[in-house]
């Protein structure tokens, strides 16, 4: 079984998996009713790096057999951690510019993410069935191989100019991502469009959230002043 799907993920590598992801992909369209005042972006590195590595390496465990280990390639690494790191300052930023802040040449603080908690796993071992049963050949006329699905906890705070916490707010998200040849993504593809999801997912009950609060937040971040011009990126 370990075998069938690591050749599920070749397969889809090797033969045309052709789905990329596109800037809409960091983009969407539910803004808050009430903007906040300017706010920059700080993400804890951390928490998302260790879930990210943390994840791969259960993909090494899961793969390899005794004296036979199975080595992620470096752009596997990459992909499914820098890469995937770099995914959520892209949609995080993007969060801020489209739908919750003011656009202002001042900041009245910061919008701060963190990651609770991660699971990635595959959430379509039905499909390996008619793949098993075909060899394959059935996955050629576009049956999926595999789906990730991605299950997260995201937390994001609100500091005014003195790094003072005006709000948390946790919520929980879930993205999903196939992969397949022709219509789906590749392996690595279809874990940061799933990871996009999924942080897009938690930030819309977020985002609800912080709409009820959005002038009490705005009277609080206005009152504290601006970040300091030495401060200010």
């Amino acid at each position: 079984m370990k075998r069938i799907i690591l050749f599920s993920a070749l397969l889809a590598l090797l033969t045309g998996a052709c789905r990329l992801l596109h800037v809409s992909d960091y983009h969407t369209t539910q803004g808050i009713p009430e903007r906040l005042p300017n706010l920059g972006l700080l993400v804890h590195e951390r928490s998302f790096m260790d879930a990210f590595y943390a994840s791969l390496d259960r993909d090494v465990m899961l793969l390899s057999q005794p004296f036979d280990p199975y080595f992620p390639s470096p752009w596997e690494v990459y992909g499914t951690t820098d890469g995937a790191l770099r995914d959520v300052f892209h949609v995080l930023d993007n969060e801020l510019a489209d739908n919750i802040n003011v656009k202002d040449e001042y900041r009245y603080g910061h919008a701060r993410f963190k990651l609770l908690y991660y699971q990635r796993r595959n959430a379509g071992w039905g499909w390996l069935i008619p793949m098993a049963l075909t060899a394959g050949v059935v996955n050629l006329f576009g049956v999926p191989c595999s789906v990730h699905r991605i299950d997260l906890e995201l937390q994001m705070e609100i500091t005014d100019a003195h790094g003072a916490v005006l709000g948390r707010y946790v919520a929980q998200g879930t993205g999903k991502a196939q992969i397949a040849l022709y219509h789906g993504y590749d392996s690595i593809t279809a874990i940061r469009k799933a990871n996009l999801l999924a942080v897009q997912n938690a930030l819309s009950k977020i985002k609800t959230s912080l709409g009820t609060e959005a002038p009490s937040l705005t009277q609080q971040l206005k009152a504290a002043g601006t970040i300091h011009p030495l401060d200010h990126k």
